[in-house]
This record gives C-alpha cells, sequence and structure tokens, in this order.
C-alpha cells in the first residue's frame, strides 16, 4: 500500500509540474488551454490502473489548475478523469463483471449520446465524427487492444496506447465539450470553426501519450514486480513473479 500511495503522489506531483508549460490556447475561453499533460492521462490510467489512475491523474490537474491561477480552467479537471478511466479500462480484461473494452466503449457512447441530446449536437451531425471514429476502434478491436497492452514488447505497447489513447482523449474532449455548452452557451458553429483545431490537437496528445506512455508502463511494471520479489523473498511459499504476473494479464486492479 505505501509504494502505491507514493507512486500515485508522485505521478499527481509530475503532473501538476508539468501543467505549468504552456499549452494550446481554448477559443472564446480567455486565460485557459489544453496542455500536454493532457498526454499523461492515459498512460496514468495504463500503468495504474482504473481508479489510481484517474485519481493520480484527477489530483495533479486540480494542484496544476490551481498553482496557475485556477479560473474557468478549473471546471475543466474531470476531464483527466475520464481519459484516464477509459484507457485503464481498455487495459483491463474484466471491471465491474464487464469486459473492459466494454466499459469504455459504454462509457464513450454515454458521452457522445449526451452531445446528440443537446440542440447543439443536433445542429451539427457531422462534428462527432472523430468521436465516432474513436467509439469504432473500441467496437472493432475490443480485446485486441488490451492484448497489446499487456505486451512487453514496446512496439505492441505502443500500439495498444496509440489505440487506447485516440478513443480515450476523444471522450475527455466531448465532455469538455459538454461542460463548455453549459458555462458559456456558445453558438452551434463554434464547434464547427475549431473542429481542425480540435482533431490537431488530439493527434499530437495521442501520439505523445504513446511515447510518454511505453516508458511509463513498463517502469510501473518493473516497480511493482521488485517489491513483490522482496516479499517473496520474506514469503518463500508464494511464487515468485505472482504478482508481476497478474498485473500483466489485467487482473490485478493496481
Amino acid at each position: 500500500m505505501a509504494r502505491k500511495v507514493t507512486l500515485v503522489a508522485l505521478l499527481a506531483a509530475i503532473y501538476a509540474v508539468v501543467s505549468l508549460l504552456p499549452g494550446f490556447p481554448v477559443v472564446g475561453v480567455p486565460g485557459s488551454d489544453i496542455r500536454l499533460t493532457r498526454s499523461l492521462e492515459m498512460g496514468y490510467g495504463v500503468a495504474l490502473g482504473p481508479f489510481l489512475g484517474p485519481l493520480s491523474a484527477f489530483v495533479g490537474a486540480v494542484v496544476g489548475r490551481v498553482a496557475t491561477g485556477g479560473g474557468a480552467a478549473i471546471l475543466f479537471t474531470p476531464l483527466a478523469l475520464v481519459s484516464s478511466f477509459m484507457a485503464a479500462a481498455m487495459a483491463r480484461q474484466r471491471i465491474f463483471g464487464l469486459r473492459g473494452w466494454a466499459v469504455s466503449m459504454l462509457l464513450m457512447a454515454g458521452i457522445i449520446l449526451l452531445w446528440y441530446a443537446t440542440p447543439a449536437g443536433q445542429s451539427i451531425p457531422l462534428y462527432a465524427a472523430p468521436h465516432l471514429i474513436g467509439l469504432g476502434i473500441i467496437l472493432v478491436l475490443r480485446g485486441r487492444i488490451t492484448d497489446l497492452l499487456h505486451s512487453e514488447k514496446r512496439r505492441s505497447l505502443f500500439a495498444g496506447l496509440i489505440l487506447s489513447s485516440y478513443p480515450s482523449t476523444m471522450a475527455g474532449q466531448m465532455l469538455g465539450n459538454l461542460i463548455f455548452l453549459v458555462l458559456f452557451s456558445p453558438a452551434p458553429a463554434f464547434f464547427m470553426t475549431v473542429l481542425p483545431i480540435t482533431i490537431f490537437e488530439r493527434a499530437v496528445i495521442t501520439v505523445v501519450a504513446a511515447i510518454v506512455g511505453v516508458p511509463l508502463v513498463l517502469a510501473v511494471r518493473a516497480y511493482f514486480g521488485e517489491g513483490q520479489e522482496k516479499a517473496d523473498q520474506k514469503n518463500p511459499r508464494q511464487p515468485a513473479g505472482v504478482f508481476k504476473s497478474a498485473a500483466i494479464q489485467g487482473e490485478v486492479l493496481i
């Protein structure tokens, strides 16, 4: 437990520090921006699981926003929970009694349906096309994404992170749209105007998430594997490497 708490605190602190770097300015919201820390969220979820991963990202997001002045941007910190949880669920064989990919699929589908339930969503139906592509990736590949995220090969893990990060960051972005609608009630044309920018920034976030996520996931696996090896030495009756093996198979919720 102490190792988990330490790791959560460390990753939350890293998130907060990285959030001090400049990000993409949000059109229409003075003083708000989309930071590259968004790229950390998916790796946190895959590495730490569906509970500690989102917690680390959310705490880091809140601390980072408060440290940089807060403002309206702090209302968008829940996006970190969604993006991190989405990726974490895809990395698990089962969660809440369902297939991990199915949980992610249902969450993303629910967010997209909420968008289409708004007048803005109904007036610009094509806006959600990039988000529907993310949903399609989950539906088509399903457990294959989970298999890639469990791989110890860097190339396979990188592919898994690309495939899980895109739907995850698009789900977070759509939640941000819903919050933006509630707070500012922009004209629907606004969303279509910034759609090219949205696609570009989310593509960048996806690629950076995979680049950063590979060493992060491997480091966390090694970190907990080392801790288990020490425990095995104290308790020789338990087969060595049980924790690491279970974690790789996605059965242990770190």
